[in-house]
């Protein structure tokens, strides 16, 4: 009975939902980070949201300068507290041609013939980062500043990248503490490929918002990253009792240090600072609306006012509205929104107020004044709202006594009451005895319409549950077929003679996807082991696969990806053991 229910309300879904996730269409342009080197990549994700499929993919613009490479799609369908939310993401490769700042999009989707723009990123392309030293080995953590000099409550961005080319594990951070400085991080690290004084590695980034909350010179000690580095060791040829599946490498700890670095913060400056000002530093602006701008004596509107920017938000004043004559002035409290991005912190704070006229007529609504440090200009800056007009009409009991005859000097008298008319009778007849209730003739069901509209639920029923057994059934005779395929695929995959690690990984996330019904995009060795375990392949199988991929995936970050892999032969043995012991 729970199954047939779930089956009916997922049939009701799925004819309902298409109209309701194309409700709200928006896209949505994002970058990995803001800031890179002629020898960097950057990720660029495109967020198509409210709709499951678009014209087209869309068009981006501002990529003169980039060669683009397109890194695929995925489809996304969730429902969250009964709101449905569907999508496309598509994601693409940017590697610079040039230096130099970039208006990257806006991207553009049509969707049912209507066009659909994004927001424009800012990107930043500087010459790739040079060192006196030759060579700082295959691990270092480097720290850097956007401004070595800036105001009192202004946000420098902290940056700490590690540039691996090794593998490594188990990462801990430990920030400098120095006093009047405060560090938060700016969201989740990211990772991609980069070159340094000709090498390539992959970089780890960290960001960090950095704000003084005193003037002076700030010595910023050295950031300390504690690690394990896991070291790779091949066996030796022609040994005839090494296992290739055993594991091949020995782990170390290790401690990076980064540069020390030197900030100067210095005061606001007294000339020009406006009267009864917060504090606030940064970028900012501000907007009003009021709604609605004509009503009735009696009525009520609504002053709504947004202060947004860049900055410390946190001083973000909570504007009082001035004594207006013959308004009733009610405020509501105020909303602070705040949102991180590898810029820094933004936020907007938005305040309302309810006017209610006594009188009718016209009311003018002074500006709002708000006066911040423009970190930009280097001065201070007073930003107002519009000026807003309020017209308010006579009420309803105005407009009465404006009708009545002067002439007579008194107010008008009500309506003249009418004689009650009998427009209709009841329903059913009241019976004042039971003997009615004896006599008249009394209805039985019957005919062919009736029993249908009472059995056909019962019909439904149990053409629910037949149809439920029969997919159910048809369901896992499919998947032990496509199952029992994917071995055979990946065996006759690996029958070539020059396959490279890159080619191995991917045959092995196939064999994964095709054999345990999943849609990976990329395999880790934890992921691996993860799924084997869940499926009741031994610990020995599943440590043997770990290292497996472990060992090709160093193959890929050294570089050597492409070239042959001895491990080729052995694989198929592997994942044929995998297939015995799979529940």
């Amino acid at each position: 009975m729970k199954r047939a229910t779930i089956f009916l309300a997922s049939v009701f879904l799925f004819l309902i939902l298409p109209w309701q996730a194309n409700a709200d269409i928006s896209i949505t342009l994002s970058l990995d980070r803001n800031e890179a080197t002629l020898m960097d990549s950057v990720t660029m994700l495109v967020k198509l949201s409210g709709v499951r499929k678009g014209d087209a993919r869309p068009v981006l613009k501002g990529l003169e300068s980039f060669d683009v490479t397109r890194g695929g799609s995925s489809s996304r369908f969730e429902i969250i507290n009964g709101k449905v939310n569907s999508g496309i993401d598509y994601t693409y490769l940017l590697r610079p041609k040039k230096t130099g700042a970039f208006k990257i999009g806006p991207a553009e989707v049509k969707v049912k013939g209507k066009t659909f723009r994004s927001n424009a990123e800012t990107l930043k392309i500087m010459e790739p980062v040079r060192s006196s030293d030759a060579n700082r080995g295959p691990l270092f953590l480097s720290a850097a500043l956007s401004s070595k000099k800036i105001y009192v409550e202004e946000k420098a961005i902290y940056s700490l990248k590690l540039y691996c080319r090794k593998r490594v594990g188990d990462l801990s951070l430990n920030l400098p503490e120095t006093e009047h400085l405060t560090f938060k991080q700016l969201g989740k690290p990211i990772e991609y490929q980069g070159v340094y004084n000709g090498e390539s590695y992959k970089i780890l980034e960290v960001r960090y918002s950095l704000i003084a909350s005193e003037a002076g010179i700030y010595a910023i000690r050295p950031s300390r990253m504690n690690m394990t580095v896991v070291e790779s060791r091949r066996r030796s040829r022609g040994s005839l009792f090494d296992d290739p599946f055993l594991s091949m490498s020995s782990s170390r700890p290790m401690t990076l240090d980064s540069e020390p670095l030197e900030l100067e913060v210095v005061s606001l400056p007294d000339k020009g600072r406006p009267a009864g000002f917060s504090g606030l530093v940064g970028n900012f602006e501000m907007e009003s609306r009021l709604e609605p701008s004509r009503i009735k004596a009696g009525e009520s509107a609504t002053l709504t006012v947004c202060l947004k920017g860049r900055g410390n938000i946190k001083r973000m004043p909570d504007l009082k509205m001035p004594d207006l004559d013959q308004i009733k002035v009610y405020a509501d409290q105020p909303v602070l929104e705040e949102k991180t991005d590898t810029k820094g912190q933004t936020g907007a704070k938005t305040m309302k107020w309810a006017l209610v006229p006594e009188t009718e007529g016209r009311y003018r609504i002074p500006p709002l004044v708000v006066s911040f440090f423009d970190t930009r200009k280097h001065k201070y800056s007073t930003i107002k709202t519009r000026p807003r007009s309020l017209d308010v009409l006579p009420g309803e009991a105005a407009r009465v006594q404006a009708s009545a005859d002067p002439g007579k000097g008194k107010a008008p008298e009500g309506p003249a009451k009418k004689a009650v008319k009998e427009i209709g009778h009841d329903i059913l007849p009241v019976h004042a005895s039971i003997k009615d209730l004896a006599t008249g003739s009394r209805e039985r069901p019957g005919g062919l319409v009736f029993w249908a509209v009472l059995l056909f639920p019962l019909f439904v029923y149990g053409g629910t549950l037949c149809g439920l057994k029969i997919g159910r059934k048809s369901t896992a005779s499919m998947t032990a077929a496509k199952a029992k395929k994917a071995s055979r695929d990946f065996i006759r995959k690996c029958r070539r003679d020059d396959l490279g690690s890159n080619d191995l990984i991917l045959f092995i996330t196939d064999y994964f996807n095709d054999r345990f019904g999943l849609s990976l995009g990329s395999l880790t060795p934890d992921e691996a082991a993860g799924i084997m375990e869940s499926k009741g392949v031994s610990p020995e199988t599943t440590g043997k696969m770990k290292n497996v991929i472990k060992t090709l995936e160093d193959a890929v970050y050294t570089g050597k990806g492409h070239d042959s892999c001895e491990m080729g032969e052995n694989i198929p043995k592997l994942i044929r053991q995998v297939e015995k012991e799979i529940r």
